[in-house]
């Protein structure tokens, strides 16, 4: 189984910036890893797909864009394919990471897809629901598989192994690929995939919550107290206009209005769920030490005056009215917005909910973010009929079609980092001899996809290693 100055109506960018992608409303996709130098092997090219696999007295085509890099490959090398999920690629995995390292042992040819509807390639001539009933794992999985039998023709690679890496979204889409169309790829990396789809998510902010208090308990007990502060201004007659000052709103937060107060609850606990998703070591410390730093430090006043400082320090007026937010993503122009939510939203809507709740006594972010709220963006962005009861209904389908959290499969590494909220989600034990689930303490979202860095923790370069060997293994045999 990601989302994007970038989201004009939650701004959270100094917090959240470059992190991987499948995180609520701030889905960047995978940040690039960056080399010391730029390869000159890299191309960038086109291939024609159907804009529907599944009909075929539909002939529309639409061109979807991939880059290559050849520099290792010898004849009859494997293929890797580091697959794109909700984001536009870019040159940084085929110039560095775990991915081109085995393409540097192997010699390997390296290919990086885009998804439909993201980046340039671009099916449709908007975004509007009856464009976006195209925007669906099915339809990508198909773009791949056709994708890789092409380029397999074409280029005489018939004798190459095919293996697929994918990080969050593009995770699970690498899960069932292998699962789908086992004939034209020989293995898989699925790392931090959320292969369950779940409509309340509940369980993404206890793992936040629990990754917080590993680094102290006087940061989970103020991050709560902060929270609670939030939820009693919402009440209080004054209250709303005091928030607005105090976290320098663009809008008095609209008290008797659940959805303005659920819109501003998740921006503020949004910046908890990034820097402990996107955590790694920055300026000799780790995201969530520098959060819990502020959020214990008295010189920066009470609790709620500590999270008011680490969500909008620095920044313009924070856009919160719901209103506001659903008339931008309303948009059906391509291009109307500042990111890729309404594409992954519709996702989200259709396929897999992984909607971020406050629905558990284990977190300590109140209990002011229902799934109700997220269930209102869906028919408010695209119409009535997506309501609760179907996105149920997909929800099951997705679950029934690709097996949930027991897919029938071999040849599939699933790695997942404790710190990860995602990892919920994903497959944490082997599911057999030949699809191993390796759970990295210690390590965040994805972060086995990079290359060896100093600052890694142990358990992560040693999951790297055994992963190299595993994959090894698939193409030498």
């Amino acid at each position: 189984m990601v989302y994007l100055s970038f989201l004009l109506l939650l701004c959270l960018t100094c917090r959240l910036a470059h992190g991987v992608g499948l995180h609520g409303f701030h889905s960047h996709g995978l940040e690039e890893p960056r080399s010391l130098r730029q390869s000159k092997n890299i191309i960038e090219a086109w291939i024609q797909q159907p804009v529907d696999h599944f009909n075929p007295r539909d002939n529309r085509t639409w061109s979807m864009r991939y880059l290559e890099n050849s520099r290792f490959f010898k004849r009859d090398g494997p293929i890797l394919i580091m697959i794109g999920g909700e984001w536009a690629i870019s040159r940084g995995f085929l110039e560095t990471g775990l991915m081109y390292g085995l393409a540097s042992t192997h010699n390997a040819i390296m290919y990086y897809t885009e998804h439909r509807y993201y980046g340039k390639s671009k099916p449709t001539k908007d975004t509007s629901p009856a464009s976006l009933q195209y925007l669906s794992v099915d339809q990508a999985l198909a773009d791949l598989a056709r994708f890789i039998e092409t380029r397999k023709r074409r280029e005489g690679f018939e004798n190459s192994v095919v293996i697929v890496f994918g990080g969050s979204y593009a995770g699970s889409v690498a899960t069932w690929l292998r699962l789908k169309y086992p004939h034209l790829v020989q293995g898989a990396l699925a790392s931090s995939a959320p292969i369950l789809a779940k409509a309340d998510f509940y369980e993404y902010y206890e793992v936040v919550t629990e990754s917080l208090r590993r680094h102290s308990e006087k940061c989970v007990d103020e991050v709560k107290a902060a929270f609670k502060a939030v939820e009693e201004s919402l009440a209080a007659e004054d209250g709303p206009q005091k928030l607005q000052q105090y976290f320098n709103l663009c809008d008095v937060p609209d008290a008797n209005s659940p959805n303005d107060r659920e819109h501003l609850m998740n921006i503020l606990v949004e910046a908890f769920g990034g820097t402990v998703q996107y955590d790694k070591v920055e300026n000799g410390r780790t995201k969530i030490a520098a959060c819990c730093e502020t959020m214990t430090n008295a010189r920066f006043g009470t609790p709620l005056q500590r999270l008011a400082h680490f969500v909008s320090s620095g920044k313009k007026c924070l856009e919160n009215n719901y209103e506001k937010f659903v008339k931008l993503y309303r948009n059906e122009t391509w291009g109307a917005q500042p990111d890729i939510m309404r594409q992954w939203f519709y996702q989200t809507c259709t396929e897999y909910g992984y909607y971020q709740t406050t629905n558990s006594n284990k977190t300590i972010f109140g209990s002011s973010l229902s799934l109700r709220y997220f269930t209102d963006i869906c028919r408010d962005f695209y119409g009535e009929y997506y309501n609760n009861e179907f996105l149920n209904v997909r929800i099951k389908r997705t679950n029934v079609m690709y097996g949930g959290l027991r897919p029938d499969l071999r040849n599939v590494i699933f790695t997942n980092g404790n710190v990860d909220p995602w990892h919920a989600l994903s497959v944490l034990q082997d599911l057999n001899t030949l699809s191993p689930a390796i759970f990295i303490n210690g390590s965040s979202h994805c972060r086995d996809l990079y290359s060896d860095s100093d600052t890694d923790v142990q358990d992560l370069t040693q999951a790297r290693a055994k992963v190299r060997k595993i994959i090894g293994s698939w193409i030498s045999s």
